[in-house]
């Protein structure tokens, strides 16, 4: 009968726990998630049904709607907006809660609230024919929070102070920034026009090449790397639209540009004149869009100095290079020279020297560092008057045939693009073209390190 009754008595503990937790538990959670969907406030606007935003900063009203291409701006001008960024705003804004309520009611000074002139307004429409607008004082509270109100309710909410910014946005916040507004992959050849050069590149069979010396070979990834960086450019300021804009290119001193940029794509042509101000300013005119815009003038030595020169692959005397290959190896400079040969997985010299040996790693390092080396700049054949066939380095393979053959001249001081350099000339027999390459690239072989003298084994007796 004890335990009978002790059974009892904790099943009435059970019934009372679930109670609590069922009843008062889950009763003050779906409160607390109430009033949390209460403190929301674009209360009841879904982020995905938004299609029309109005900011009203007193400056100017702003107005962007969506389209099935994604946002537009539609006023004060018609133009792409920036979707990625709006979207993460919009985000941002259904997601703001208010703090608390200032006051309520009927009685309400509301010039203690900035409300009692004109303040900053953000209206959103939805597809669903919903509409909803914040008012936003220019007013803060001491913990530096906006004050916010409905149209025609009778209280002033504390908001976040991201709601001066929110209202507070402008026409250049709210468009798209790109100078190039079209997909890099349907980009289908390039010209470049600048005062030394015309550069044209065309794209056939998913590589780059020169129309007018396909045999040339370009370097893919510098080629793509000027893409990119013309892609990026972002406006700095919108300068003036449409038929504003030869006024304001004679405000500005814009004479003939410094550069003109061609893109023709699969959808049609993109063209872009790249002018220099006087106080270093950069501008661009889009024919497309007819815009005048400012952007960063780093991106300035870059295009003034294009060539298809600078587009070679400098890596062509090097890049057949293979060290699986090599078996051994024998250099001669003016200061030293020694014959490797590998056996058993180990350098050894020969003759072999009683007293100096090989430094394994310093020849693992120069057989990785061979293949990544780089010219500076290819020499015309004729116009090299140097011989440079008498200091080198060979490598041979198993058969003990000649794999791979680098010509290298003294180092010394040359003007290369207009820069003091310290280098060599230089040739290999996998590159029919003379090359310039600088010393420090020279240096990265260390061939004065690999051999060593011999260290002393100490007896301990």
């Amino acid at each position: 009968m004890k335990n009978k009754g002790t059974w009892i008595l904790f099943g009435v503990v059970v019934l009372l726990s679930l109670y609590t937790y069922f009843g008062e538990y889950q009763g003050k959670e779906k409160e607390k998630t109430k009033e949390e969907q209460q403190a929301v406030i674009l209360k009841g606007i879904n982020v995905d049904q938004i299609n029309f935003v109005e900011v009203n900063n007193l400056d100017e009203k702003v107005t962007i709607s969506r389209s099935n291409t994604g946002w537009q701006v539609t006023s004060p001008i018609a133009d792409a907006a920036d979707s990625n960024d709006i979207e993460s705003w919009l985000k941002q804004l259904t997601d703001e809660k208010t703090i608390s309520v200032a006051v309520e009611g009927a009685e309400i000074k509301w010039e203690y609230f900035g409300f009692n002139v004109p303040v900053k307004t953000l209206t959103v429409k939805t597809s669903l024919n919903q509409q909803l607008t914040v008012e936003v004082s220019e007013k803060k509270n001491f913990e530096g929070n906006s004050f916010l109100r409905l149209p025609g309710e009778n209280k002033v909410m504390v908001g976040s102070s991201s709601w001066l910014s929110h209202a507070g946005k402008k026409l250049f916040d709210l468009r798209n920034k790109n100078i190039f507004r079209h997909q890099l992959s349907n980009v289908q050849s390039f010209q470049v026009k600048n005062k030394r050069n015309l550069i044209e590149i065309i794209n056939k069979e998913a590589k780059w090449i020169a129309p007018k010396q396909p045999d040339l070979v370009l370097d893919q990834n510098v080629i793509r790397e000027n893409i990119i960086k013309i892609n990026e450019l972002k406006a700095i300021e919108f300068i003036a639209e449409k038929e504003g804009v030869p006024a304001a290119k004679k405000k500005l001193g814009l004479g003939t540009s410094s550069v003109t940029i061609e893109f023709k794509l699969s959808e049609g042509t993109w063209v872009a004149n790249v002018f220099e101000a006087k106080d270093k300013g950069a501008y661009v005119e889009v024919a497309g869009t007819q815009q005048l815009i400012k952007i960063n003038n780093e991106i300035m030595d870059r295009l003034n100095n294009l060539s298809l020169v600078s587009l070679r692959d400098y890596k062509l005397p090097f890049a057949s290079f293979d060290k699986a290959k090599v078996n051994g190896l024998s250099y001669v400079t003016t200061l030293k020279k020694a014959a490797l040969t590998k056996k058993n997985g180990n350098w050894e010299l020969n003759p072999a020297d009683s007293a100096n040996e090989v430094q394994q790693d310093k020849v693992t390092s120069l057989l990785d560092v061979v293949k990544n080396l780089t010219a500076k700049e290819y020499v015309n054949t004729a116009s090299l008057k140097k011989d440079i066939s008498k200091q080198k380095i060979v490598f041979t393979d198993a058969e003990n045939k000649v794999y791979f053959e680098f010509q290298f001249s003294d180092p010394e001081s040359r003007k290369v693009n207009n820069e003091e350099s310290s280098i060599r000339y230089a040739k290999t027999n996998l590159h029919n073209e003379p090359f310039v390459m600088d010393e420090s690239e020279f240096q990265k072989l260390s061939l004065n390190d690999i051999i060593g003298s011999k260290k002393e084994v100490k007896n301990d007796k």
